[in-house]
């Protein structure tokens, strides 16, 4: 589909042009985009969490590395098929950086963990358009990657998706991930169809990533509700760091609670407290409760982060 514009300026000539159903849908989704990097930016800024600096800052990239991709792309600036095989191909790289960038987000470990782990990732994932650059041509050769390439890139997002699933990012996940899948579709060895099909593809997949990114935020604002300050802090920790963590810190919370008898257990819907039991049991319970957390989750978070959570107040005294 194409649209047929013509601009009439007083005194001087016509300038006519045509504006493409693919133009409209990258337009739309380079909107999105720039939402979506203003708001991760702001939130960089609040960011109280040090070990997710550097997720903020891989997160920051992918979403400037989408735009770049959906802006080349445009008719206007009439850049070479394989050039934009590059953008878009870079652009579904750097997005599998953040999502594995967390897993690595633990006091010490979140020193080295973009340089051991992410660099490697970037270079194993980006090596097929890199070669491209080492092909004696006088013009750029068009990527095209094979099946085992397509795994590599599933394995890792499915990973990286995975550790989000049941939190209230996992949906806003999914659909970036699965943008990230459907941008590669055009440099696949067995895809048939032309530029044009290519690019609307691809415009597709910006414009999901865009929205799946906003709804994040969305989501991030969305409150939570009838929680003790204990359910507060626990599903906080839970959406910011994914199920991988969480499992090994609610593990750690029961093996303690059951060593030393307390009242309460954490639980898939956040932390259940006995019945019938006692003001002084729970009392009790809590001050231990409180010690752990802020033990356990020291190499995560800061003290501050988990004051302000714990300094509203509780609800576990009316079960008594």
């Amino acid at each position: 589909m194409t649209i047929v514009h013509i601009i009439r300026i007083p005194g001087a000539c016509e300038i006519s042009g045509t504006l493409t159903l693919n133009d409209v849908l990258l337009s739309v989704s380079l909107l999105f985009l720039c939402g979506s990097g203003l708001k991760t930016l702001m939130s960089f800024r609040r960011n109280s969490i040090q070990v997710l600096t550097p997720t903020f800052f891989w997160s920051e990239f992918a979403i400037l590395s989408w735009g770049l991709a959906s802006l080349v792309s445009l008719d206007v600036f009439q850049v070479g098929t394989a050039w934009q095989d590059q953008f878009w191909y870079w652009a579904a790289v750097l997005t599998c950086c953040p999502l594995i960038s967390v897993l690595g987000a633990k006091r010490p470990t979140s020193r080295g963990w973009s340089w051991f782990i992410i660099l490697p990732l970037i270079a194993v994932l980006g090596w097929p358009a890199l070669t491209i650059f080492l092909v004696p041509s006088p013009d750029l050769v068009p990527l095209e990657i094979q099946s085992p390439v397509l795994i590599g890139f599933i394995l890792v997002l499915v990973m990286g998706t995975g550790n989000y699933m049941g939190s209230r990012y996992g949906l806003s996940i999914l659909m970036v991930s699965g943008a990230a899948l459907l941008s590669l579709w055009p440099v696949f060895s067995s895809f048939a169809g032309d530029l044009n099909f290519a690019t609307r593809i691809r415009a597709f997949s910006a414009l999901l990533c865009g929205i799946g990114v906003l709804h994040g935020f969305r989501q991030a604002g969305r409150p939570t509700l009838d929680e003790s300050k204990y359910d507060q802090l626990w599903f906080d920790f839970r959406d910011a760091f994914g199920i991988v963590w969480s499992i090994r810190i609610q593990d750690r919370i029961n093996q303690t609670a059951q060593k030393e008898g307390w009242v309460v257990r954490l639980g898939t819907e956040g932390f259940v407290w006995d019945q019938n039991v006692s003001d002084e049991q729970i009392k009790q319970s809590e001050d231990r409760l409180e010690h752990t957390l802020h033990w356990l989750l020291r190499r995560f978070v800061e003290p501050e982060w988990i004051n302000v959570r714990l300094q509203q107040p509780n609800n576990a005294e009316s079960l008594a």
